[in-house]
């Protein structure tokens, strides 16, 4: 394989602008039991004690990204000590917005934790105003984050990702219960929109909060997760989107990218949206977004030929390798060739950047994780053949 001619960063800041760097850039996001099993596939020491978040997601230490050729840093926010996640009598993990949720075990040993119990289910106008919502301002939440991202700088040459604010959409919806919400919108309009504009609220305080922080050191900001997309449709149609999200949505993004052009002109913003979302990119486009992921390959509309032909000119593609079929279950051979298949499609004249279409979990073997790297440094040199 060629030797590497630009570091991690310098092939991520040419992939952001739409050029061809010396191959294509490569992440990787990992839940904590398949982190462990990869150190050992690897060979690299044990982590005991590593921590994981609610989503049981891990930040890999320095080593593993290396070892895996990964050309992303990525780091967020803290939660303050007042309100972190504690187990309650009933059993139930409750997160800093009162969410309660349950360890579920799987047969392998691995766990997740599902959402059962929101907050504001069935709230009334008064209950809103009156919930203790989360403080974007607490000093806590940027205690130590400019000494981390310093020491990623002068530690690694990774590109830096960081995750500043809450998701609007989703954590609207968590809050409430997503049966009563998708309802709800319709027939409550009124306590859907203040659910969403203090939520809205909370995004921008701490997107504000972060970047006055670190938004000089950073490469990408990261929006949280704003699932709109099933396998097979949105979730909500364009003129609901327009109606009820896009106003927050266009708030948010609005101060990010007025927040990037005072701190850091070159760094670009990046929305986590999964299943069918194509119905929306005209209007993301628009409203500046920059990268898209995870690219979910099994979600209709998704295709990556098609993506790459209409919003491969405005658009940066992270992700596109299927987590449903293809790393649980697939071959080292098909991984090769489907890695290949996306790298054919997205990655002339830059813009893409090969990745997992979501957190690894429990059930992806450790060495179709390794395949998935090989194929990137073999196949992914420009120019692409």
């Amino acid at each position: 394989m060629p030797k590497p001619t630009l570091t991690s960063r310098e092939r991520i800041l040419r992939t952001l602008q739409h050029q061809e760097p010396d191959r294509v850039p490569f992440d990787l996001a990992l839940t904590v039991d398949i982190y462990h099993r990869l150190r050992r596939h690897l060979g690299l020491p044990p982590e005991a004690g590593k921590a994981s978040g609610l989503w049981t997601e891990v930040s890999p230490s320095l080593d593993l990204l290396d070892a895996m050729q990964v050309d992303i840093a990525y780091t967020g926010m803290r939660t303050p000590s007042a309100r972190k996640p504690y187990l309650a009598q009933d059993g139930l993990v409750y997160d800093e917005w009162g969410i309660g949720r349950q360890k579920v075990e799987r047969a392998d040993g691995s766990f997740y934790y599902e959402m059962v119990k929101p907050p504001l289910a069935g709230a009334s106008l008064e209950q809103i105003a009156g919930f203790p919502w989360p403080d974007p301002a607490d000093p806590e939440r940027i205690a130590g984050l400019r000494e981390q991202v310093l020491e990623i700088r002068r530690c690694t040459d990774k590109a830096v990702m960081v995750k500043f604010s809450n998701s609007i959409w989703e954590q609207s919806w968590w809050l409430y219960g997503l049966e009563g919400w998708l309802v709800d919108l319709i027939e409550k309009p009124d306590v859907a929109a203040a659910i969403l504009d203090r939520v809205c609220d909370v995004a921008c305080g701490l997107m504000e909060r972060g970047m006055d922080e670190v938004g000089d050191l950073v490469d990408i900001v990261r929006l949280s997760g704003e699932d709109l997309g099933t396998q097979l449709a949105p979730m909500i149609s364009p003129a609901m989107f327009n109606r009820c999200v896009k106003p927050r949505f266009e708030r948010l993004w609005s101060l990010a990218r007025r927040k990037i052009r005072e701190k850091n002109p070159a760094a670009k913003l990046m929305l986590h949206s999964c299943g069918c979302v194509r119905p929306f990119l005209p209007a993301w486009i628009q409203m500046g977004l920059d990268i898209l992921n995870p690219i979910q390959p099994q979600a209709r509309g998704m295709e990556p030929d098609g993506l790459k032909r209409d919003f491969g000119n405005e658009l940066v593609f992270h992700g596109g390798v299927d987590l449903q079929y293809l790393l649980p279950f697939g071959t080292p051979e098909e991984i090769r060739q489907e890695v290949r298949r996306y790298i054919r499609a997205l990655a002339p004249g830059g813009g893409y950047i090969v990745a997992p279409a979501h957190n690894v979990q429990s059930d992806v073997p450790a060495e179709n994780l390794v395949a998935l790297r090989d194929a990137v440094l073999e196949y992914g040199t420009y120019p692409i053949q």
